[in-house]
């Protein structure tokens, strides 16, 4: 039987075999805040995803929530948005019609770890 810690690494690394970011390299497109969660730990975290090829926010879920579940974690969308970046800065704002406006704060924070050198910022306005 595995010792307690040994279960909390186990489930820290299927948490974290999935990156925070995977955002376009440029653009405007749509984006989602997605809240993971281990189904054996209950441990979770929020990544944001965002793609310039949806059409839709339900479009990013949708391709990819298989990947999500097959390593046994629950996937909710907690909202949406749209990202405009260019090699200096990135925006958040906005929000999804199906999902609902995602915390640009946390969005802004996940951001700002994994684009140290961009000015981040975020506005609830605008769709």
């Amino acid at each position: 039987m595995a010792n307690s810690a040994e279960v909390d690494d186990k489930n820290y690394h299927i948490l974290n075999s999935f990156t925070d970011v995977d955002i376009d390299e440029s653009g405007t497109f749509k984006y989602i805040l997605i809240k993971l969660t281990d189904r054996r730990s209950s441990s979770s975290k929020f990544i944001v995803r965002g793609y310039s090829w949806a059409s839709y926010h339900a479009d990013i879920l949708d391709r990819l929530t298989a990947s999500f579940e097959a390593a046994s974690l629950t996937v909710e969308c907690v909202g949406g948005g749209r990202i405009r970046r260019n090699e200096n800065e990135i925006l958040v704002y906005g929000y999804s019609t199906g999902f609902g406006r995602a915390d640009h704060t946390i969005t802004a924070e996940r951001l700002r770890k994994a684009f140290p050198t961009l000015k981040i910022s975020y506005s609830n306005d605008g769709y």
